[in-house]
């Protein structure tokens, strides 16, 4: 009789342990969903408040074809056979960590130098913005035509500006700036742009990580 009890014992031991077990993991599964579900809202809003921000972009030539083909044979002698970027160059205004609603500007140097075969050259800009959790989750990219359709090359520079909205989480967005040259790719850029409540919450330590992200 004893021996018969101290199974039934066991066995209602076991069977609890397993149920505790299977609440656990019922629980543990329902937070993690929940959790996800959060994270994939918050990231569809901030995908969405990206998504309808207006970019502007604006590009100048800063030096025709002929100046910069000029002060190149004058430095290597003669130009390349192809049309051929000799510089890309971007900075990121007011900095590296901003509030919503501050303006942003990404500037750019561009140096295209015309080849021999006398080709026109199309001068494409291009900006995406990526998710601050998901860096690999593009939520806007734009691409505008930094010089003009009859253009050989030369020298321009451009600028894209933009504001991020009220309502955007903090966190760390990556920035990339990609310059296109007949639409393919002649050089990129990188930035790192952390959204803040307020520039003044940052403190010391973390502005200095900011910086040596940028360099």
């Amino acid at each position: 009789m004893k021996k018969v009890f101290s199974i039934c014992v066991l066995s209602l031991f076991f069977s609890t342990q397993s149920s505790a077990n299977f609440f656990d993991d019922l629980v543990d599964a329902v937070e993690k969903s929940a959790k996800n579900t959060a994270t994939n809202m918050a990231a569809d809003a901030a995908s969405g408040m990206i998504r309808d921000m207006f970019i502007g972009y604006s590009a100048e030539q800063t030096k025709t074809d002929t100046q910069v083909s000029k002060e190149y044979e004058q430095e290597n002698g003669s130009l390349p056979v192809n049309t051929t970027v000799s510089s890309y160059k971007t900075r990121m205004l007011p900095g590296s960590a901003v509030s919503p609603g501050t303006k942003v500007t990404v500037k750019s140097s561009i140096e295209v130098i015309p080849g021999k075969n006398g080709k026109q050259a199309k001068i494409e800009e291009q900006l995406t913005i990526f998710d601050n959790e998901d860096n690999s989750l593009v939520l806007k990219s734009m691409t505008k035509s930094a010089g003009k359709s009859s253009s050989k090359g030369g020298q321009f520079a451009g600028e894209f500006t933009f504001t991020l909205p009220e309502g955007l989480p903090q966190g760390m967005y990556p920035i990339r700036s990609t310059l296109l040259l007949n639409g393919e790719l002649a050089g990129d850029q990188d930035h790192q742009l952390q959204l803040v409540m307020r520039i003044d919450e940052l403190d010391e330590k973390q502005m200095i990580a900011i910086v040596d992200i940028n360099h």
